[in-house]
């Protein structure tokens, strides 16, 4: 969510905060500076493509969003180093997130030690918010874990899109699947709708516990 002065907010239970950067919250004390910088170049990646696309419209929900450039592959794997920071921190908020047996993968394919399309059941998929009302560009939803189908997803927004990280064996669902974004080289999503998602009530429910806790 964006302040006046133009600063993106990081919306959580607890009403919206500013966020510490870009890509939301990130615990200081889980990296050495090496390491961190190596996770740096994905997250400013991420950071710098979100940046240059202008707010979506209100575009109908399932009509396409295309960009032409686009490393997904780079992109792939600063979702995944969001994940995976949350994954092995002890902050409150991270609590939930755990990626089992997964965490020593993801954390080997971040450092090179792993190749990402060697482990299928790690895929990221995007979908564009699209508002007439709302700048979604300015709203950070931390990560939560969510049942799609039968299959273990976790969903964060950021940048203006929602993101779905699949860490399951079995396949994303056959409409799902064109939308992974792990190897491509250009972007074709789908719009959905903010203000139809759970994401925006969630939103809404934490405006009012601002407007509460200002009183």
């Amino acid at each position: 969510m964006s302040e006046a002065d133009g600063h993106n907010k990081a919306v959580r239970a607890g009403g919206a905060k500013p966020a510490n950067q870009p890509l939301g919250p990130f615990d200081l004390n889980i990296l050495c500076s090496e390491c961190d910088g190596k996770l740096g170049v994905f997250d400013e990646y991420a950071i710098n493509f979100c940046g240059s696309l202008p707010a979506s419209s209100a575009a109908p929900t399932g009509s396409l969003y295309r960009q032409s450039e686009f490393n997904g592959a780079i992109f792939a794997r600063a979702m995944l180093a969001i994940l995976w920071r949350a994954s092995i921190s002890v902050r409150e908020e991270w609590i939930e997130i755990t990626l089992g047996r997964y965490e020593s993968i993801i954390g080997n394919i971040l450092f090179g030690l792993s190749n990402l399309p060697d482990f299928p059941e790690i895929e990221i998929a995007l979908l564009r918010y699209a508002s007439a009302d709302h700048d979604a560009r300015r709203f950070i939803f931390n990560p939560f874990r969510i049942r799609s189908g039968n299959l273990n997803v976790f969903s964060m927004g950021l940048g203006g899109f929602q993101v779905l990280a699949k860490i399951d064996q079995r396949p994303f669902h056959k409409e799902m699947r064109p939308y992974i974004v792990n190897a491509s080289t250009s972007l074709i999503v789908p719009h959905v709708r903010f203000e139809e998602t759970a994401e925006y009530a969630f939103f809404q429910s934490a405006a009012q516990a601002d407007r509460r806790r200002k009183a």
